[in-house]
């Protein structure tokens, strides 16, 4: 092999690896319906006399119903989105939504989660996956992740488990599926709601069920970085009408809808919230649903392919995977030879090559300001210090010692696995990967980085 470019050789590859939503004639099609019908969004906030009919009626009925102009449920686009989208993964009630950040607060305060509550999460994921649990003045509490599979420890949330807990947010990270049989299990003993959020894992199953359909609810993103792209938004699901009536209320201006018959227990969490999804969003989704088996089906060749042409490489640890897992990112992790260069020397090299290597996350959600000062809502150190939760709740870095050595120190993430990318761009990677690879000793003198180096990729 040629010498490293980071050292002044040759890069494996100059032209940048694509990344793009990949859309056809459906988009087109369904897009210019919306526009020449001119209705943008057709929710009505407002109740009308057949308002508890739609709050549960399954999606698969409620794409034909006819009550009004506007409904409650939303118009045209967004209702057979819904149907469509409970078809494909089995669920009786769909509901859009703005984004999985607006999914997973909408699910906990259809759960009753609110001030002094505890919710358990893992500490490795996208910062909205515990921000979600703030929104109802919630305390988020949170697990380490097993090695196996990246995500939530079904043994750590045991030992997370209070008085106060009433809920657990499930991740499925980077297309893996969380221990589902086991943390159903732990939930079912202690009577607490299980919320899927399924952002990174849209198709993946466990144990021959879509994952997102084990949970109480189970949360999509299709935000532009996504599987499954309509730019900004995401979806609910539910098998149990009486949540599906409740997030339906509070995803369109449920306060609107009570009147002197509703109980205080019926009133909970339906505070002002705006979650709607617009027809032209949703318009995208039906065309995006109708293709992501292909879609997936493109990121599991090109993970399964790379995968194997790099496996035997004594000092990177490749990820196995099953035929129902749908990859989002590969989590190459780095072995870390006895005297060898540091990770984030290796990414430099690897990037140096023209390849786009990450190394996860920048934190652990654990360690955002927001939780290690304990400061959310106004400047009195609210939820912490809600009179009704009246605890002390410290996050201890030191708690969570496998996500952490995995982000400093071990992960090695190639995002470029879905559409256009293809079989050509995988062997480039593989090139740099194994270029790097065998000449690690001449790294060695290199000191690693104080912050990401910039590559024209």
């Amino acid at each position: 092999m040629s010498e490293l470019a980071i050292l002044g050789g040759t890069p494996v590859r100059t032209t940048p690896f694509r990344s793009s939503v990949f859309i056809d004639d459906d988009e087109r099609t369904l897009i210019s319906e919306v526009l020449e019908k001119r209705e943008f969004s057709r929710f009505m906030g407002s109740p009308t006399e057949d308002i508890e009919k739609q709050l549960i009626m399954p999606s698969a009925e409620a794409v034909d119903y006819k009550s009004q102009y506007f409904t409650f449920l939303g118009g045209r686009m967004i209702r057979q989105f819904e149907a469509d989208f409970s078809k494909k993964f089995h669920s009786p009630f769909s509901i859009t939504v703005n984004s999985c950040t607006s999914a997973l607060s909408t699910a906990l305060g259809a759960c009753n989660i609110g001030p002094g509550d505890e919710v358990i999460t893992t500490c490795m994921s996208f910062n909205a996956t515990a921000m979600s649990i703030l929104m109802f003045n919630a305390i988020p509490v949170f697990a380490d992740i097993s090695p196996a599979n990246y995500c939530i420890d079904p043994d750590k949330i045991r030992m997370a488990i209070t008085d106060r807990t009433k809920a657990i947010i499930v991740v499925h990270l980077l297309g893996f599926p969380a221990h589902m049989e086991e943390i159903m299990k732990i939930a079912d003993e202690k009577g607490l709601y299980v919320i899927e959020d399924c952002a990174q894992a849209p198709g993946t199953e466990y144990q021959g069920q879509m994952v997102g359909t084990f949970g109480h609810f189970g949360a999509y993103s299709f935000q532009e970085t996504k599987n499954f792209m309509t730019g900004e938004g995401g979806m609910l699901v539910t098998s149990r009408p009486d949540l599906a009536r409740k997030a339906r209320l509070i995803r369109n201006h449920g306060e609107s809808v009570p009147d002197s018959t509703w109980t205080d227990t019926d009133l909970i969490n339906i505070v002002g919230m705006n979650f709607r999804m617009t027809e032209l969003t949703a318009a995208l989704g039906i065309a995006q649903l109708r293709k992501m088996d292909e879609n997936n089906r493109t990121r599991k060749e090109n993970t399964f392919y790379l995968c194997e042409k790099i496996s035997h490489l004594p000092d990177l640890g490749v990820p196995v995977y099953h035929d129902g897992i749908v990859p989002h990112v590969i989590p190459f992790v780095y072995k870390t030879p006895k005297g060898g260069p540091h990770r984030d020397i290796v990414l430099d090299a690897l990037r140096a090559e023209g390849i786009p290597v990450g190394s996860g996350y920048q934190r652990l959600m654990c360690d955002n300001p927001v939780f290690t000062r304990k400061i959310a809502y106004g400047g009195h150190n609210c939820p912490w210090s809600c009179h009704l939760y009246n605890r002390k709740r410290d996050y201890d870095p030191s708690e969570f010692t496998v996500a952490t050595d995995l982000l400093k120190n071990r992960f090695i993430w190639f995002y470029h696995i879905g559409k256009p990318n293809e079989k050509a761009d995988m062997d480039d990677a593989a090139k740099a990967f194994i270029k790097v690879f065998q000449n690690l000793d001449d790294l060695k003198t290199l000191s690693a980085p104080k912050g990401p180096k910039k590559y024209k990729w």
